[in-house]
């Protein structure tokens, strides 16, 4: 009977200290964990990832077999830091360009403009945010209509019909703001979707009217410092107002916080940063199908961020699996909520187009399979 008793309370004991060894090992539960000055970090076996296929990955990525252009790669999973590794002269503590990345951030702007009182919603007409202008060029009564949720979108009605229109805004001298909203309508908005840098510069000056504040500041009282972002430097502005299309620079660490906030349905500890409606919807595919990259079959857009399924193949347009924020080069943050993950990846200018869409063929072909607690 003495002996039974010591088996039961050493098995006891031994259970007891293998619940506090895991709940020491996992701290806080993802959904409760934010990072402060730093992330938490792991291993990719601790948090669920096969270790042997991530370390080959990382391999071939230093010895410049899968993408010779790659500057960074990191992964947090679980709220873990799991991989976080740099390449060539980089070494993540400089804030790196988001060239196009910087979209979507600026979208999450409107949201805490939302959030903050600032902007009643996206149904506000875009007009509205400019009183400066006595009238605009090409003006109708679908210009009139012209909401956020249209900017958000790119479904605006203009005849913005590809990037070469960037270039002539990006070399004007003078009213970029009046550039964009004198240009010509082609369609009623909501009919078609254009990429239009255009409409994303925009919200620079949009966001300086509705706040009354510079939108640098903006961004870095109600954005960048409730999430603690501290890298943030907008290096291409005009005016004083930044280039909410792709000016911002952030480093692979910071950029994994804004996936993060997105992956936290807006929230940042017990702070709400981002209306909590605002992910759900920012990432719904309002255009269902955008484009097809690198083989992936249905590429929508929501909010700036684009959308894509867990199988490349899927052609179901209703789903989105994973938000992909994307920039010239090659730079992206992509954010699976099922997986409880967030991908970054930078490459430097040197990339060419096959270098700067490759990290989508990467993601699926192996960086997902990689995913063990599926």
């Amino acid at each position: 009977m003495r002996s039974s008793i010591s088996i039961t309370t050493s098995l006891s004991v031994i259970l007891i200290l293998t619940l506090q060894v895991g709940c020491t090992q996992n701290q806080a539960p993802p959904e409760s964990y934010f990072p402060g000055n730093s992330w938490r970090t792991s291993t990719p076996s601790e948090q669920g990832l096969d270790q042997v296929q991530i370390d080959s990955f990382i391999d071939q990525l230093k010895r410049g077999k899968l993408q010779r252009s790659i500057s960074s790669f990191s992964v947090v999973k679980n709220g873990y830091m799991v991989v976080n590794e740099t390449f060539g002269s980089y070494n993540g503590r400089r804030a790196h360009t988001l060239q196009s990345v910087t979209k979507s951030i600026s979208s999450t702007l409107i949201g805490a403009a939302i959030q903050n009182g600032f902007i009643n919603g996206v149904e506000d007409k875009v007009l509205s945010f400019f009183p400066e202008y006595e009238d605009f060029a090409n003006m109708n009564e679908d210009k009139r209509n012209m909401t956020l949720h249209h900017a958000l979108t790119m479904r605006t009605g203009q005849a913005w019909t590809g990037e070469r229109h960037l270039d002539g805004l990006n070399s004007h001298p003078g009213d970029r703001m009046k550039y964009v909203l004198d240009y010509e309508m082609e369609t009623s908005p909501g009919v078609k979707w254009y990429y239009n840098s255009g409409i994303a510069v925009l919200l620079g000056g949009l966001l300086q009217n509705a706040t009354k504040m510079s939108t640098m500041d903006f961004a870095e009282e109600f954005l960048f410092e409730p999430i603690g972002v501290t890298s943030a430097d907008w290096g291409w502005t005009h005016n004083g107002i930044p280039h909410t299309g792709g000016g911002l620079y952030l480093t692979p660490a910071d950029m994994a916080r804004i996936g993060y906030l997105h992956l936290r349905d807006g929230k940042w500890g017990d702070k709400q940063v981002l209306p909590s409606w605002w992910v759900k919807v920012a990432t719904k595919r309002h255009v269902p199908f955008a484009e097809s990259i690198s083989g992936v079959s249905s590429i929508g857009y929501g909010y700036m961020w684009w959308l894509l399924s867990l199988d490349k193949k899927d052609e179901d347009t209703s789903k989105a699996d994973i938000y992909m924020a994307y920039g010239h080069w090659g730079q992206f943050i992509f954010v699976i909520p099922e997986y409880d993950m967030v991908i970054t990846i930078t490459n430097d200018r040197s990339a060419s187009y096959s270098d700067e869409i490759k990290p989508i063929s990467l993601l699926y072909q192996y960086i997902l399979p990689a995913v063990l607690d599926k």
